[in-house]
């Protein structure tokens, strides 16, 4: 499976909403301080989805470049804490999903992306048992299938 399935349905038609969930999906990416290219590719999906549109790399460089500007001098966690408000309720849940399918994208999960989205499920006011089922459902999704060799 790919990150499209955790993608918001449309685009979102407040901009300010949109760079919200751009944010939040950045932030867990540069929780660990690497962007894999699974990450990098994910996003790109990501942006294009929230712009409605075909974006190009100038314009996601730029917007890496808006984010990373944003978090000199403050950390992933703060700054989650103070972007994440901001995401009206209705987009809460797709945020939360794509920003732990982020952070599991790559195979690669860190503590600093898994201490980051505890951050971000209690910054954006998800219920407790709504936010586990939501992950449970992202790893399950990402995960890779079972192992199906055929008997000898």
């Amino acid at each position: 499976m790919t990150i499209q399935a955790f993608l918001p349905i449309g685009a979102i038609a407040a901009e300010d909403h949109a760079d919200t969930l751009l944010e939040l999906a950045f932030l867990v990416t540069a929780a660990d301080g690497k962007l894999a290219a699974e990450e990098a590719a994910a996003f790109a999906e990501l942006m294009q989805r929230v712009r409605g549109r075909a974006v190009t790399s100038d314009e996601i460089g730029a917007v890496y470049a808006r984010f990373t500007e944003a978090l000199d001098g403050s950390s992933c966690v703060d700054r989650v804490k103070a972007v994440a408000p901001k995401l009206p309720s209705d987009l809460r849940e797709a945020a939360f999903r794509v920003a732990l399918a982020l952070a599991l994208i790559d195979r690669d999960a860190s503590p600093h992306e898994d201490a980051l989205i505890d951050v971000l499920f209690r910054s954006l006011e998800l219920d407790l048992d709504r936010a586990e089922a939501l992950a449970k459902e992202v790893r399950v999704a990402l995960s890779p299938p079972p192992n199906s060799a055929a008997p000898v």
